[in-house]
């Protein structure tokens, strides 16, 4: 059951009321704000967000088994939990929280609490983590032979994160090794920028191929683990979670991973159909196949590049993760322009067809798929 217990404040000394809490954790520089322009969250920043009056942040209660949560305010405010509202908070007061309490009732390690209060300010707010002072205590010299090093648990989503990357590299290294120059022309970049294109290529001419086909599967497993990865922080993009299990396992963890991969590489595949129907309305049957190549290989490297790069932070610079939706905006969008652009180039350079033809192909088939995509994700 939800513990919740309200102590009369001592605001003297150490943290919690009646200095009974060691301070494991202060939330004072991670509130987050809904902001209305980007219609997500964002984090709190105090010249810019100093009128607002509801303020959230992401709990892991995973971090903090065993401890409590502290909450004071010299003002009233409203206690939200994953935006369903919980009680009335009281004025100068400590609220002591159970961290185990709370990932038993709502069946998640992460919660997001929101404090809402009409006259509140984040400056008003102290959210701690606290572990209580034992009443017996006594002085230990600490020596050389007692100390230990503790190896730091891992979550289920750290070792799905290990899984996986050791999935994809074992992908890689497979199609490296069966199909080596083909390996080499997806993931060539000088190729990438190349117009004249060797048309009598069968990477090109037979995307049903079978090693083709792998290609194309390989890139779905890569955009399934970055999607997952900013799933993970609670940013749900495109809705993926209606098609997720429910799950904190590892085994739920993956399994949401290959399931994501399989339609991630049947929208592809669909992306290939729209553009065979489109280019035969065009009369421009010649081009299907280097279009989707030049989609499938441009995508391959730069989303090869994010998911190491993504991969990096998760460990080192997990800020990043928390605020992807925002932080990855800008280089997506340029990625996809640049890429519009640079199959723009290509056509143009292999047929006849006039601008006005091509720039209106290209805008059903690359630029509102985008636009539509953007607002989606976001």
């Amino acid at each position: 059951m939800f513990l919740l217990t309200s102590v009369s404040s001592s605001l003297a000394g150490n943290v919690g009321p009646n200095k009974a809490y060691y301070l494991v954790y202060d939330y004072h520089d991670d509130w987050q704000v809904f902001d209305e322009q980007y219609k997500a969250y964002v984090p709190y920043i105090r010249n810019e967000h100093k009128d607002y009056n509801s303020f959230s942040l992401f709990f892991d209660s995973e971090n903090y088994r065993g401890y409590k949560l502290l909450y004071f305010s010299s003002k009233e405010n409203y206690l939200f939990i994953n935006a369903s509202l919980q009680r009335k908070l009281p004025v100068d007061q400590w609220v002591v929280m159970d961290v185990d309490s709370l990932k038993e009732k709502y069946g998640k390690t992460k919660v997001f609490l929101t404090f809402y209060g009409n006259n509140t300010s984040v400056e008003a707010i102290s959210v701690l983590v606290g572990n209580k002072v034992s009443k017996v205590e006594k002085s230990i010299q600490i020596s050389d032979s007692l100390l230990t090093v503790i190896p730091r648990e891992l979550t289920p989503f750290q070792d799905y994160l290990i899984l996986s990357i050791l999935f994809l590299a074992i992908c890689y290294a497979f199609l490296y090794n069966i199909q080596p120059k083909a390996f080499d022309r997806y993931f060539s970049i000088k190729d990438l920028l190349t117009i004249n294109l060797r048309e009598d290529s069968l990477v090109i001419n037979k995307p049903f191929d079978l090693a083709n086909l792998l290609f194309v599967l390989n890139l779905s497993f890569t955009l399934s683990f970055i999607i997952m990865l900013v799933q993970n922080e609670e940013t749900d993009l495109f809705s993926v979670s209606t098609i997720l299990m429910e799950s904190e396992s590892l085994m739920g963890f993956f399994i949401n991973f290959l399931e994501l991969g399989i339609v991630v590489f049947f929208i592809l595949i669909g992306k290939y159909i729209a553009l065979a129907i489109l280019t035969n309305l065009y009369r421009l049957e010649n081009i299907t196949n280097i279009h989707f190549f030049k989609v499938i290989q441009a995508s391959s490297i730069f989303f090869l590049l994010l998911a190491i790069g993504l991969s990096f932070c998760s460990v080192s610079y997990p800020d990043v993760l928390r605020n992807a939706q925002e932080i990855l905006f800008v280089p997506i969008s340029f990625f996809f322009i640049v890429r519009l652009i640079l199959i723009y180039f290509t056509i143009n350079k292999l047929t006849p067809l006039k601008n006005l033809y091509l720039f209106s192909y290209l805008c059903i088939v690359e630029l509102i798929p985008l636009i539509v995509g953007i607002r989606f994700a976001i």
